[in-house]
């Protein structure tokens, strides 16, 4: 007769595979998702290595057409990248769950079993953190996928260099150019996005590590192991999302800057 902890071990083994396996084939998926599920509806976009000439004639002819709404051309490499960064935050997101999972099947066994798997158990947690960020930076990218497609702009070809020249120039005379208050409006949208998003991660996290630490405090063993290193990790996240934070603040005070940025300038 199996024992009811051999029975649970080999269950929480069977967990472990099967969300690794999961893990694994959103990655492969939020590498390769976007460009497979687009390819039928945006053939021309597939060739990312084109996209910055593209980008670049684009913003040219919207510049010339003294209009905020995109010239046709512009607007399909806007809604393409939009698309493209939206089905990277459903899977980011199902990403961060299941490597959650992963994370917290791994820190109960770690109770048990040892070092090995505290050391797994915290890859899997910082794993788990590094989705969230992603999920972040693509949120950001979805609210203002104009912004996004900027840094593409290369002054390998003329109409890169055309674009940066007539952005740099907008910006330092203070231009009123409806394209450029286009662009400036969609820098703050782009910002305000992550603001919002590093700021409920913050709380959340932030109070995840004052329970973790507070845990740590009243354990000892392999518990207190376990909450000093989720404390610890919740710290770093905390810290990187402030400095994300502050960041997207910054380029809202002075959008031109951050637009100048964006475009390599």
């Amino acid at each position: 007769m199996i024992r009811p902890t051999n029975v649970s071990v080999t269950r929480s083994r069977s967990t472990i595979v099967v969300l690794t396996c999961a893990g694994a084939a959103l990655v492969a998926a939020f590498v390769l998702g976007p460009a497979a599920l687009l390819r039928g509806r945006y053939p021309q976009f597939q060739d990312q290595s084109v996209m910055g000439e593209l980008l670049g004639r684009g913003l040219v002819e919207y510049w010339g057409s003294g209009v905020r709404t995109y010239p046709p051309g512009l607007a399909e490499m806007v809604n393409y990248w939009f698309e493209w960064h939206a089905i990277k935050i459903v899977i980011s997101v199902l990403l961060t769950v299941v490597l959650g999972l992963l994370a917290a099947t791994l820190w109960r066994r770690s109770l048990a079993a040892g070092m090995g798997y505290t050391i797994a158990a915290a890859s899997a947690t910082v794993l788990s953190m590094f989705s969230v960020f992603l999920a972040v930076l693509n949120i950001q990218s979805t609210v203002a996928p104009v912004v996004a497609l900027l840094p593409m702009l290369s002054d390998d070809n003329a109409d890169g260099r055309a674009a940066q020249s007539l952005i740099e120039n907008g910006v330092q005379s203070e231009d009123t150019r409806p394209p450029l208050l286009e662009l400036l409006a969609q820098v703050e949208h782009y910002n305000w996005a992550v603001i919002i998003a590093t700021a409920v991660v913050i709380v959340v996290v932030a109070t995840g590590t004052v329970i973790a630490f507070r845990r740590y405090r009243s354990m000892d063993g392999a518990h207190r192991r376990m909450f000093v290193v989720l404390g610890s990790l919740g710290t770093v996240m905390t810290i990187v999302m402030a400095l994300l934070l502050i960041a997207a603040i910054v380029a809202v005070v002075d959008p031109g800057a951050a637009l100048l940025g964006a475009v390599g300038l």
